[in-house]
């Protein structure tokens, strides 16, 4: 019976994706990431229209 020796390199990366790293999932990754850009959505569109549209009001007065 030959036993074999296992030798681990120390000078070998270990190079593990992030989704291996973290123990996320893809579809948290991806629902992060959509609620993310939707909530900059949300944020660009109210400050593009309270402060870069610049309409002007008509008056009702006579």
């Amino acid at each position: 019976m030959n036993l074999e020796i296992i030798t681990f390199k120390t000078n070998s990366l270990l190079q593990l994706c992030t989704v291996c790293i973290t123990d996320n999932n893809g579809g948290k990754i991806a629902l992060t990431i959509i609620i993310s850009a939707l909530v900059l959505l949300g944020v660009g569109n109210w400050a593009w229209k309270k402060y870069f549209s610049n309409k002007k009001e008509i008056s009702q007065e006579k």
